[in-house]
């Protein structure tokens, strides 16, 4: 935006040096003065407020980061330690989420992203890594998936004939191990899809 600091209305002739002056000079300058400073002090707050930096955390608000190149860039890991029973999963605490089980475990799913205007046309996506220690039971809520018969034969895969689709709860194949989940919206978490299970 364009800044509304102005130095027009300042009389930048007065004083006339070698010659009495009316004070109402005085007054008129400094009032016009002390306005521009302070609508000077207004737009540097705006800007500290908002500014990207570097030695900190910023948020965009669900602004657009546009016509941009990265680089070296990571993502969160939230390690929600050794759990059980109903967790949620918030996608704006970060990308990747490690879980490991203690007992049986249902997952719900939350806050997947929408723009600044309301907009649901965002997409987010949450990686889960859960350690199943004792081939525990791990339900996702709210999920749709398709398992497949074979999961080894991808032929499979988009044939609707085979499988369970689950529109509204999940069941994970209670296998000890490592296993890697992707859970993804692109309406604000109003419908969420997750990948098969990955074993390691």
């Amino acid at each position: 935006m364009a800044s509304a600091i102005s130095t027009t209305s300042i009389d930048a002739t007065f004083p006339v040096a070698g010659q009495d002056n009316d004070s109402q000079g005085f007054r008129d300058n400094f009032s016009q003065i002390k306005t521009q400073l302070d609508t000077a002090s207004s737009e540097i707050t705006t800007i500290q407020t908002n500014q990207a930096v570097t030695n900190a955390t910023t948020n965009f608000n669900g602004h657009d980061i546009q016509n941009a190149i990265l680089i070296d860039v990571g993502q969160k890991i939230v390690a929600k330690g050794t759990v059980s029973g109903s967790q949620t999963i918030d996608f704006s605490a970060g990308p990747v989420q490690t879980i490991t089980t203690s007992g049986a475990l249902t997952l719900a799913f939350t806050n997947f992203p929408v723009e600044d205007n309301g907009s649901t046309n965002a997409y987010g996506k949450v990686k889960l890594i859960i350690t199943n220690a004792s081939s525990h039971s791990i339900t996702l809520t709210g999920v749709t998936m398709q398992f497949l018969r074979n999961p080894d034969d991808m032929s499979q895969a988009n044939d609707s004939t085979v499988g369970v689709d689950y529109s509204t709860r999940v069941a994970i194949p209670a296998e000890t191990g490592t296993m890697v989940i992707e859970v993804w919206s692109v309406n604000g978490g109003t419908n969420k899809f997750a990948t098969y299970p990955v074993f390691y």
